[in-house]
């Protein structure tokens, strides 16, 4: 663990032994670190999640945050999610996209995006097109579908523009699976043709 994440978990640490909250000062002289990046440190937590501020007249208290942080909340939702830097290595993905692609976190973390995406999703470049556009602040729109094993699926792709905690900028792919709604779409159209085809057939007799 590097010196910034050590820092991190020391002010996590201190802030949840001082549930009355803490100003800046009170954090650096507790754990002996600079008062300037101890200020950057909370920043960086308040943007992420990690910590809350309130304001008592010029001071400004903090307290260990009461909300889930935005990457831990992406584990509730069931849409596939991977995060990637702007070395285009896989930084996060969550437990449905690891599920479904039946891979360990382990085994994922650090490799790059292209490579993952072209493995899942062979033959559609427009993807590996959007993560790079995404670097760029450009962000992607895609339905895409795609055979894997005997199971056809339909997704709506999206890949956005993302900025970390330390302002390093990179993108993230956002992917849903609409391959029951889709089913459905097109069993309700071939009844539909079906039903048309029938009348026809009887209007001619």
């Amino acid at each position: 663990m590097d010196d910034y994440q050590q820092e991190i978990a020391m002010i996590k640490m201190v802030l949840q032994e001082n549930s009355k909250g803490m100003t800046v000062t009170d954090i650096s002289r507790k754990i002996k670190i600079n008062r300037n990046s101890v200020a950057k440190y909370l920043d960086i937590m308040r943007i992420s999640g990690h910590v809350e501020m309130i304001t008592f007249g010029p001071a400004k208290v903090f307290f260990p945050s009461r909300r889930i942080p935005i990457f831990d909340m992406l584990n509730y939702t069931s849409d596939y999610i991977l995060v990637f830097d702007s070395k285009l290595k896989i930084t996060m993905a969550n437990d449905s996209f690891l599920n479904f692609v039946n891979i360990t976190r382990e085994e994922l973390i650090g490799q790059l995006i292209n490579h993952a995406i072209s493995k899942v999703f062979k033959g559609h470049s427009e993807l590996l097109v959007g993560i790079q556009e995404a670097l760029d602040g450009k962000k992607l729109t895609q339905d895409i579908d795609f055979q894997m094993g005997r199971e056809h699926y339909f997704f709506k792709v999206n890949v956005v523009p993302t900025t970390f905690e330390d302002g390093r900028r990179g993108g993230t792919i956002v992917i849903k699976n609409n391959t029951q709604n889709k089913i459905a779409e097109n069993a309700l159209r071939e009844s539909e043709q079906n039903f048309r085809s029938l009348l026809n057939k009887i209007d001619k007799k």
